[in-house]
């Protein structure tokens, strides 16, 4: 299984095939390190919207910056399911053969099912709390599973089918002699060519569409192609890698004020500035994230805090899927019910949902057929 959130070590096959590639035990820090940033992302998107009334406060400040800063979460995990993808089936030496119809099953079984249940679910838990009756409405939930739009998180899925989509062609593509050294350059003409038109013609909602982080899969597909030489020489620029991330990110993140507050004469040139900024910023740390998580491995040296870590990464694809509805009762129950404790209980809920969330997991991998609400 090759979702970017899940264990991936290729299930060894017939001596005909290509061996399987060993499992790099670093990027389940990667996932827990991303999961960790897609629960401060919900866990604050309430108390931004609250915060609006005063928007110059502290806290709206405090709220705005950890929501901002984190929205490295997605594209981490596009990055990272171009580096898994291409790290297992690579191969121009040896290409596979007869390959796509099994790859294809696992991702229907693994990644389209549990989607659909999931989709069902959060369907079933917005219509019951509008006083709807769910089956009088199966047209919506329908129409919504196509977009991803059933719960806001499951976008996420209809934009990671794309590229499942995509990926055997672009296998194909990229193993013909020399081609490889042109993804780079052909995914940044692609991404700025994609991000104007989009801007000024089409007007797509971008989040769910493969194009707009095209740019991060493919540097994570050569990441896949070249792990050991790629991760040795992020590793000797990680001295500006990292800096470019804190940095980018907080122009990220303070944007709004840059322009409108502190640099007006930028306002003409906005839409290049965001596309510079963003990209940078998503790009620096999906590549310092991946140096960071190898360095952890290392220095924590199968320590409690590293398998605790490798457990929440495995998880993450679980994690990710439940922890919005453990989130929703949190705040019924929780934030809301006690308000004066609003920040206390806003915060506390991401350990809570996290932790949660992990124990679902693990409870629910003893079945066999779990892999229809957690995958495999």
């Amino acid at each position: 299984m090759t979702s970017p959130m899940l264990n991936t070590t290729p299930v060894q096959k017939p001596a005909s095939r290509p061996a399987a590639k060993p499992k790099i035990e670093s990027l389940d820090i990667y996932r827990a390190l991303a999961i960790s940033a897609v629960i401060i992302i919900h866990v604050t998107s309430n108390p931004v919207v609250r915060m609006r009334q005063r928007p110059d406060s502290l806290l709206a400040i405090f709220y705005d910056f950890w929501n901002r800063f984190s929205q490295f979460a997605v594209p981490s995990f596009v990055f990272l399911s171009g580096l898994v993808l291409f790290y297992n089936y690579w191969d121009p030496e040896r290409p596979r053969r007869g390959w796509v119809a099994g790859f294809y099953k696992k991702r229907l079984l693994y990644i389209f099912v549990p989607y659909v249940v999931w989709s069902f679910v959060y369907f079933l838990m917005v219509q019951s709390e509008k006083g709807n009756a769910p089956f009088d409405h199966m047209k919506q939930f329908l129409g919504s599973l196509l977009t991803g739009n059933n719960y806001e998180h499951l976008y996420y899925f209809v934009m990671l089918i794309q590229y499942y989509v995509l990926f055997p062609l672009l296998l194909f593509i990229l193993q013909k002699k020399h081609a490889a050294r042109f993804l780079i350059p052909f995914a940044v003409l692609f991404q700025t060519a994609f991000y104007f038109l989009n801007n000024k013609v089409l007007h797509w909602p971008s989040g769910d569409i493969f194009a707009t982080y095209f740019l991060l899969f493919s540097l994570g597909a050569l990441a896949g192609m070249n792990y050991e030489r790629v991760t040795a020489v992020l590793s000797k620029w990680l001295w500006l890698l990292l800096p470019a991330f804190i940095l980018s990110g907080l122009a990220f993140v303070f944007a709004s004020k840059l322009y409108y507050e502190w640099e007006p004469r930028l306002i003409p040139y906005k839409m290049y500035f965001n596309f510079g900024i963003y990209y940078l910023f998503t790009a620096s740390a999906c590549l310092s994230l991946l140096i960071i998580a190898n360095g952890l491995f290392r220095l924590l040296n199968n320590s409690w805090l590293a398998r605790f870590l490798s457990g929440i990464g495995a998880a993450s694809f679980a994690i990710f899927l439940v922890h919005p509805l453990f989130l929703h009762y949190w705040r019924l129950e929780a934030v809301n019910r006690y308000g004066a404790y609003y920040h206390y209980l806003t915060w506390l809920g991401a350990p809570v949902i996290l932790l949660l969330s992990l124990g679902f997991y693990k409870l629910l991998r003893r079945w066999k057929w779990s892999w229809i609400l957690i995958g495999r």
